[in-house]
Protein backbone atom coordinates (compact mmCIF):
# COMPACT_ATOMS: atom_id res chain seq x y z
CA UNK A 1 0.00 0.00 0.00
CA UNK A 2 3.36 2.11 0.29
CA UNK A 3 3.98 1.98 -3.00
CA UNK A 4 0.23 2.45 -4.41
CA UNK A 5 0.33 5.85 -2.11
CA UNK A 6 3.85 6.80 -4.35
CA UNK A 7 2.07 5.61 -7.32
CA UNK A 8 -1.23 7.94 -6.96
CA UNK A 9 1.34 10.40 -5.59
CA UNK A 10 3.51 10.54 -8.78
CA UNK A 11 0.24 10.01 -10.73
CA UNK A 12 -1.17 13.76 -9.64
CA UNK A 13 2.58 15.14 -9.90
CA UNK A 14 3.21 14.41 -13.22
CA UNK A 15 -0.25 15.10 -14.41
CA UNK A 16 -0.84 11.17 -15.57
CA UNK A 17 -4.17 10.24 -16.24
CA UNK A 18 -5.32 6.80 -15.00
CA UNK A 19 -6.52 4.18 -17.00
CA UNK A 20 -8.96 1.96 -14.98
CA UNK A 21 -11.34 0.85 -17.78
CA UNK A 22 -11.37 0.19 -21.81
CA UNK A 23 -13.06 3.76 -22.24
CA UNK A 24 -10.33 5.19 -19.93
CA UNK A 25 -8.36 3.62 -22.93
CA UNK A 26 -10.20 4.85 -25.95
CA UNK A 27 -9.99 8.32 -24.14
CA UNK A 28 -6.19 8.52 -23.70
CA UNK A 29 -5.74 7.44 -27.32
CA UNK A 30 -8.39 9.96 -28.61
CA UNK A 31 -7.39 12.61 -27.13
CA UNK A 32 -3.14 11.94 -26.78
CA UNK A 33 -3.19 12.09 -22.68
CA UNK A 34 -0.62 11.11 -21.13
CA UNK A 35 -1.87 8.14 -18.88
CA UNK A 36 -0.51 5.22 -16.63
CA UNK A 37 -1.82 1.59 -16.45
CA UNK A 38 -1.62 -0.03 -12.71
CA UNK A 39 0.09 -3.23 -12.71
CA UNK A 40 1.70 -5.58 -10.31
CA UNK A 41 4.28 -8.01 -10.48
CA UNK A 42 5.23 -10.66 -8.21
CA UNK A 43 1.71 -11.00 -6.42
CA UNK A 44 2.94 -12.50 -3.09
CA UNK A 45 1.04 -11.31 -0.16
CA UNK A 46 -2.02 -10.91 -1.44
CA UNK A 47 -4.89 -13.30 -1.57
CA UNK A 48 -8.17 -13.21 -2.65
CA UNK A 49 -10.19 -11.96 0.90
CA UNK A 50 -7.09 -9.49 1.41
CA UNK A 51 -8.86 -6.00 1.92
CA UNK A 52 -5.35 -5.00 0.08
CA UNK A 53 -6.34 -6.47 -3.57
CA UNK A 54 -9.73 -4.95 -3.09
CA UNK A 55 -7.71 -1.46 -1.81
CA UNK A 56 -5.80 -2.27 -5.31
CA UNK A 57 -8.86 -2.85 -7.48
CA UNK A 58 -10.46 0.31 -6.31
CA UNK A 59 -6.77 2.18 -6.99
CA UNK A 60 -7.53 0.72 -10.64
CA UNK A 61 -5.35 -2.16 -10.86
CA UNK A 62 -5.19 -4.11 -14.25
CA UNK A 63 -2.84 -6.47 -14.59
CA UNK A 64 -1.33 -9.10 -12.07
CA UNK A 65 1.84 -11.22 -12.46
CA UNK A 66 1.19 -13.96 -9.76
CA UNK A 67 4.74 -14.60 -9.03
CA UNK A 68 8.35 -13.48 -9.65
CA UNK A 69 9.88 -16.21 -7.77
CA UNK A 70 8.40 -19.08 -5.83
CA UNK A 71 6.02 -17.81 -3.50
CA UNK A 72 2.73 -18.82 -1.21
CA UNK A 73 0.46 -17.95 -4.75
CA UNK A 74 2.44 -20.33 -7.19
CA UNK A 75 5.78 -21.99 -8.34
CA UNK A 76 7.80 -19.71 -11.19
CA UNK A 77 9.86 -20.38 -14.21
CA UNK A 78 13.08 -21.11 -11.90
CA UNK A 79 11.39 -23.23 -9.82
CA UNK A 80 13.09 -26.45 -8.89
CA UNK A 81 9.72 -28.00 -7.87
CA UNK A 82 6.69 -27.05 -10.29
CA UNK A 83 3.27 -27.44 -8.07
CA UNK A 84 2.06 -25.03 -10.13
CA UNK A 85 -0.80 -22.70 -8.94
CA UNK A 86 -1.29 -23.19 -4.94
CA UNK A 87 -4.94 -23.28 -3.78
CA UNK A 88 -4.52 -19.76 -2.70
CA UNK A 89 -3.70 -18.92 -6.34
CA UNK A 90 -6.53 -20.56 -7.69
CA UNK A 91 -8.40 -18.66 -5.26
CA UNK A 92 -6.95 -15.78 -6.41
CA UNK A 93 -7.34 -16.00 -10.15
CA UNK A 94 -10.50 -16.30 -9.61
CA UNK A 95 -11.00 -13.49 -7.60
CA UNK A 96 -9.26 -11.45 -10.62
CA UNK A 97 -11.34 -12.70 -12.86
CA UNK A 98 -14.45 -11.46 -10.45
CA UNK A 99 -12.58 -7.85 -10.02
CA UNK A 100 -12.00 -7.75 -14.41
CA UNK A 101 -8.08 -7.74 -13.46
CA UNK A 102 -5.76 -9.42 -16.22
CA UNK A 103 -3.72 -12.37 -15.45
CA UNK A 104 -0.16 -12.09 -16.87
CA UNK A 105 1.40 -15.13 -17.16
CA UNK A 106 5.06 -14.15 -17.33
CA UNK A 107 7.27 -15.34 -14.58
CA UNK A 108 4.97 -18.66 -14.14
CA UNK A 109 6.14 -22.24 -14.11
CA UNK A 110 4.92 -24.34 -17.04
CA UNK A 111 2.39 -26.04 -14.73
CA UNK A 112 1.34 -23.10 -13.14
CA UNK A 113 0.58 -21.41 -16.73
CA UNK A 114 -1.69 -24.60 -17.51
CA UNK A 115 -3.38 -24.28 -14.18
CA UNK A 116 -4.02 -20.38 -15.21
CA UNK A 117 -5.37 -21.14 -18.49
CA UNK A 118 -7.50 -24.08 -17.69
CA UNK A 119 -8.82 -21.90 -14.53
CA UNK A 120 -9.71 -18.73 -16.25
CA UNK A 121 -11.59 -17.97 -19.55
CA UNK A 122 -10.30 -14.70 -19.80
CA UNK A 123 -7.93 -13.46 -21.90
CA UNK A 124 -4.49 -13.10 -20.81
CA UNK A 125 -1.03 -11.56 -20.88
CA UNK A 126 2.21 -12.75 -21.33
CA UNK A 127 3.96 -9.43 -20.52
CA UNK A 128 7.54 -9.94 -21.40
CA UNK A 129 8.15 -13.33 -22.33
CA UNK A 130 10.12 -14.70 -25.54
CA UNK A 131 9.83 -17.81 -27.25
CA UNK A 132 11.46 -21.08 -25.66
CA UNK A 133 11.80 -22.39 -29.28
CA UNK A 134 14.11 -19.76 -30.49
CA UNK A 135 15.84 -19.10 -27.03
CA UNK A 136 15.77 -22.10 -24.58
CA UNK A 137 14.93 -20.50 -21.26
CA UNK A 138 12.25 -21.56 -18.70
CA UNK A 139 11.25 -17.82 -18.68
CA UNK A 140 10.43 -18.20 -22.35
CA UNK A 141 7.03 -19.67 -23.68
CA UNK A 142 7.18 -23.00 -25.28
CA UNK A 143 5.22 -23.45 -28.58
CA UNK A 144 2.27 -24.34 -26.83
CA UNK A 145 1.90 -21.76 -24.42
CA UNK A 146 2.21 -19.11 -27.12
CA UNK A 147 -0.32 -20.18 -29.19
CA UNK A 148 -2.42 -20.60 -26.05
CA UNK A 149 -2.03 -17.24 -25.31
CA UNK A 150 -2.87 -16.28 -28.87
CA UNK A 151 -6.24 -18.57 -29.07
CA UNK A 152 -7.06 -16.89 -25.44
CA UNK A 153 -6.91 -13.17 -27.30
CA UNK A 154 -4.15 -12.22 -25.65
CA UNK A 155 -0.61 -11.03 -26.06
CA UNK A 156 2.99 -11.81 -25.96
CA UNK A 157 5.29 -8.55 -25.21
CA UNK A 158 8.69 -9.13 -26.81
CA UNK A 159 11.38 -9.26 -24.14
CA UNK A 160 14.73 -7.21 -24.65
CA UNK A 161 16.59 -9.12 -21.87
CA UNK A 162 19.74 -10.66 -24.37
CA UNK A 163 19.84 -14.17 -21.89
CA UNK A 164 16.18 -14.19 -22.97
CA UNK A 165 17.20 -13.83 -26.49
CA UNK A 166 20.75 -16.15 -26.63
CA UNK A 167 21.77 -18.84 -24.56
CA UNK A 168 24.88 -17.00 -24.70
CA UNK A 169 24.17 -13.96 -23.11
CA UNK A 170 25.01 -12.03 -26.15
CA UNK A 171 22.50 -10.48 -28.63
CA UNK A 172 22.10 -8.63 -31.80
CA UNK A 173 19.10 -7.71 -34.06
CA UNK A 174 19.24 -11.03 -35.64
CA UNK A 175 18.18 -12.61 -32.48
CA UNK A 176 14.94 -10.06 -32.31
CA UNK A 177 14.09 -10.48 -35.69
CA UNK A 178 14.43 -14.16 -35.08
CA UNK A 179 11.84 -13.76 -32.31
CA UNK A 180 9.56 -11.44 -34.02
CA UNK A 181 9.65 -13.65 -36.89
CA UNK A 182 8.68 -16.50 -35.32
CA UNK A 183 5.50 -15.13 -33.46
CA UNK A 184 4.60 -13.69 -36.83
CA UNK A 185 4.73 -17.07 -38.23
CA UNK A 186 3.48 -19.20 -35.44
CA UNK A 187 0.15 -16.78 -34.57
CA UNK A 188 0.53 -13.52 -36.92
CA UNK A 189 0.48 -9.82 -36.33
CA UNK A 190 -1.93 -9.39 -33.39
CA UNK A 191 -1.06 -11.22 -30.69
CA UNK A 192 2.69 -9.80 -30.40
CA UNK A 193 3.50 -6.42 -28.40
CA UNK A 194 6.18 -4.62 -26.68
CA UNK A 195 7.66 -5.86 -23.40
CA UNK A 196 11.10 -4.95 -23.37
CA UNK A 197 11.22 -4.92 -19.47
CA UNK A 198 13.81 -2.16 -19.52
CA UNK A 199 13.71 -1.50 -16.10
CA UNK A 200 14.20 -5.54 -14.98
CA UNK A 201 17.50 -6.51 -17.42
CA UNK A 202 20.07 -4.87 -14.75
CA UNK A 203 21.49 -2.49 -17.89
CA UNK A 204 22.08 -5.35 -20.39
CA UNK A 205 20.56 -5.11 -23.76
CA UNK A 206 21.47 -6.24 -26.91
CA UNK A 207 24.58 -5.13 -28.41
CA UNK A 208 23.27 -2.84 -31.22
CA UNK A 209 21.40 -0.84 -28.52
CA UNK A 210 22.50 2.28 -27.20
CA UNK A 211 20.83 4.05 -24.11
CA UNK A 212 21.94 7.33 -25.61
CA UNK A 213 18.03 8.14 -27.22
CA UNK A 214 14.94 5.86 -27.12
CA UNK A 215 15.14 2.34 -26.84
CA UNK A 216 11.65 2.12 -28.33
CA UNK A 217 12.61 4.16 -31.14
CA UNK A 218 15.97 1.90 -32.21
CA UNK A 219 13.47 -1.29 -31.96
CA UNK A 220 10.69 0.62 -34.65
CA UNK A 221 13.70 1.94 -36.79
CA UNK A 222 14.85 -2.12 -37.10
CA UNK A 223 11.35 -3.83 -37.48
CA UNK A 224 10.69 -1.26 -40.19
CA UNK A 225 13.85 -2.32 -42.02
CA UNK A 226 12.16 -5.76 -42.59
CA UNK A 227 8.12 -5.74 -41.78
CA UNK A 228 5.08 -3.29 -43.21
CA UNK A 229 4.37 -0.24 -41.32
CA UNK A 230 0.89 -1.36 -40.39
CA UNK A 231 2.84 -4.70 -38.97
CA UNK A 232 5.27 -2.53 -36.84
CA UNK A 233 2.53 -0.57 -35.69
CA UNK A 234 0.82 -3.53 -34.14
CA UNK A 235 3.55 -4.81 -32.77
CA UNK A 236 5.20 -1.17 -31.53
CA UNK A 237 1.45 -0.45 -30.11
CA UNK A 238 -2.13 -1.24 -31.89
CA UNK A 239 -2.03 -4.71 -30.36
CA UNK A 240 -2.07 -3.97 -26.92
CA UNK A 241 -4.03 -1.11 -26.73
CA UNK A 242 -6.87 -3.04 -28.58
CA UNK A 243 -6.40 -5.63 -26.27
CA UNK A 244 -6.89 -3.35 -23.21
CA UNK A 245 -10.03 -1.54 -24.94
CA UNK A 246 -11.74 -4.93 -25.12
CA UNK A 247 -10.76 -6.59 -22.04
CA UNK A 248 -10.81 -3.96 -19.10
CA UNK A 249 -14.02 -3.32 -17.73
Amino acid sequence: IKYLNIYLYECERLSLSKIRSGRDVFSSVDNELRSVLLTVEGGGGLFADSPELDTLASAGLSVLGLAWDDNELSSSAWTKNDTGLTDEGKKLVNRCNELGIIIDVSHLSDRAFYDVYELSPMPFLATHSNFREICDSPRNLTRDMALKVAERGGVVGLNLYPGFLNLSGKADREDILREVDYALNLFGEKHLGFGFDIDGTDGKYPEFISTEYSIHDQIIDLLLSHYSTETVERIAGANVIEFLKNNLL
